[in-house]
């Protein structure tokens, strides 16, 4: 990619992840059409397909998106070991533009199911790899949390704007732009450079040498003969040698196996009432008490948009805050607000509230929830997955976190008629806040060591010139 020759390493690093984010942004598009097109596809006089969908094929186009995306996980975290991460991030991008020529040519719900599936994969592999591709790029712990954060406000952003043109854009003009996004991101992602460890792992020091200066804003010949760029150079080949971290010794067995158990919990249980769930069901919980006078599109715009803003508030103090309290915290509030609405879908019918007033206590809860989640667990937990797996177990247990967390919001979201008519609302929001509730649980008792980034910067983390050791070898 051709950029300035006085550009920060930084800089550059913010570039091509907001190049990779393209992907994220075009899943959460696909993500948030998703309820004005079954609709859509439900309605005799507009449906675009050739016969009217009927409700179980609305539900499967709903919840193979992550389905497939679950499966993704699984398979292109352990790929991308192998042929780069830049190489499957690549792939997403034509699997994302085959997605939206699926929509567009569609004439029956196979050919949305194939919409589905390719959008799914490409989601799903895109939110596991990226991360990976931004541990391997990024220069301390504080420009990692960043950067990971970014990765959801990219997807919250892609909801949002996802929901504004599912119910006032065209049907055909939706597909073209999303079309447009894929094409504009296989023709600028080729410029961006692979990961530096790639290199090192296929013992190609050239180009080892080659992106770790393109990353290091390193173009101009004054610049080449930098110590600092030298010292980090020389540390990374060493380690193809050592085979070992650069800083520190991993995590003993016992150590290792209580980190990953909360790992597993926070990737399960930030899925039971996570922010697909509440984006697909929160208008219908909530009309299902005293109806609102809001149209469901209206009320899910809302929700979108505080999402949105919460994942904005994650980035701003990704790098100060405590991991840990942060977990806690979010979760508790989180798990509150479920608490209360279970509550009330309970007691509703006994209590004598004005309407105008009872209509808005569920969304309003939901909307904290969403506020909770979103400024906490929800976002970060990426963030946490990556500072706490051993780096040279992070192509694996990345993907299958993922695809636990994948498997959960497929279940909910399949599976929800099935689950009110068993337990109703209100047990499902009880299940919902026993989730948020193992998140903090989790926090407390697996998580005792997490810190911020600047706490983990101010430790030692960091290799003498500055720079975070992140070897992958």
């Amino acid at each position: 990619m051709c950029l300035p020759s006085k550009v920060k390493g930084q800089t550059v690093q913010m570039i091509a992840v907001l190049v990779g984010n393209v992907l994220n942004f075009n899943f959460g598009l696909t993500f948030g059409v998703t309820s004005s097109y079954a609709r859509l596809y439900e309605s005799p006089e507009r449906t675009p397909l050739a016969h009217v969908a009927q409700p179980q094929e609305i539900t499967w186009m709903g919840s193979i998106l992550f389905l497939s995306a679950a499966m993704a996980s699984l398979v292109f975290g352990p790929i991308s070991y192998k042929i780069g991460p830049k190489s499957v991030l690549l792939l997403c991008g034509l699997l994302q533009m085959a997605s939206w020529f699926c929509v567009h040519f569609a004439s029956d719900m196979l050919h949305i199911y194939s919409s589905r599936v390719c959008a799914g994969i490409a989601g799903g592999a895109a939110y596991t790899v990226l991360p990976l591709y931004i541990s391997e790029i990024a220069e301390g712990p504080a420009a990692k949390a960043s950067l990971n954060v970014s990765v959801e406000i990219w997807r919250a952003c892609g909801i949002f704007i996802g929901f504004i043109f599912g119910s006032y854009l065209n049907y055909d003009y939706v597909a073209v732009v999303g079309i447009l996004i894929s094409f504009f991101f296989s023709m600028v992602f080729p410029f961006v450079q692979e990961s530096p460890y790639y290199f090192l792992r296929k013992g190609n020091m050239a180009g080892l040498e080659k992106s770790l200066r393109w990353f290091r804003g390193i173009r101009s010949i004054d610049d080449r003969n930098n110590p600092e760029f030298d010292h980090e150079l020389a540390q990374i080949k060493n380690s193809l040698h050592e085979k070992t971290q650069l800083i520190e010794s991993g995590p003993s067995a016992s150590q290792l196996v209580k980190i990953l158990f909360g790992d597993l919990v926070l990737a399960v249980a930030s899925q039971l009432g996570g922010i697909f769930t509440i984006l697909s069901y929160g208008s219908i919980i909530s009309n299902s008490a005293t109806p609102l006078k809001l149209t469901g599109d209206i009320l899910v715009l809302i929700f979108a948009v505080v999402h949105l803003l919460a994942t904005l508030v994650a980035k701003a103090f990704s790098g100060c805050v405590n991991r840990r309290m942060l977990l806690v915290i979010t979760s508790l509030g989180s798990a509150m607000c479920f608490l209360l609405g279970a509550v009330y879908s309970l007691y509703e019918h006994t209590w004598d509230m004005d309407d105008d007033i009872a209509a808005w206590i569920m969304p309003i809860l939901f909307a904290l929830q969403i506020l909770f989640a979103s400024a906490g667990f929800i976002t970060v937990s990426t963030t946490v997955f990556m500072e706490n797996i051993p780096k040279k177990s992070q192509y694996k247990l990345l993907g299958m976190l993922h695809f636990l967390s994948w498997i959960a919001v497929f279940a909910i979201i399949h599976y929800y008629v099935p689950i009110v008519h068993s337990v109703s609302i209100t047990g499902l929001l009880l299940i919902f806040t026993l989730g948020s509730f193992a998140v903090t649980i989790g926090a407390l008792f697996f998580y005792d060591k997490i810190q911020s980034a600047k706490e983990l910067e101010c430790n030692g983390n960091s290799i003498p010139n500055g720079r975070y050791a992140n070897v992958h070898i």
